[in-house]
């Protein structure tokens, strides 16, 4: 009976250990993020400004970009807001679905319009 008893405990102990680092929490409504190559958008929003044109054309957050240059070469790695405002502004005010402010900043996703690029994006599930 002892030992009965002592190899439950030890089943139960090991099960409960085992069980301890999992989550209770459903993590299947994460964001589903992937990579994208595409050429020229020729869409007029990338450019107009400088926060959430991601969400708005694309209905996700772009964590990382990259721009091929027309040589061919690749730029390195630009964060939203961390390392990728632009040194080219928008001179005049433009007409677009989001409208351009004259001398206003942009980031460097404005090279979307006319240049392939990349980007790592997250979008909710569902809505991928």
């Amino acid at each position: 009976m002892f030992w009965n008893w002592t190899i439950f405990l030890l089943t139960c102990t090991v099960f409960v250990s085992a069980r301890r680092d999992g989550i209770i929490y459903k993590v299947d409504t994460q964001a589903k993020c992937t990579e994208v190559t595409r050429g020229p958008t020729r869409d007029c929003r990338w450019p107009a400004g400088l926060d959430m044109v991601d969400q708005m054309v694309e209905k996700g957050r772009i964590l990382a970009y990259k721009i091929r240059w027309f040589s061919g070469s690749w730029s390195g790695w630009y964060g939203p807001g961390l390392n990728d405002l632009s040194n080219v502004f928008n001179l005049y005010a433009k007409s677009c679905s989001i409208p351009y402010r004259a001398k206003s900043m942009r980031r460097r996703w404005a090279m979307f319009y006319d240049h392939t690029h990349k980007f790592i994006i997250c979008k909710p599930r569902g809505n991928s």
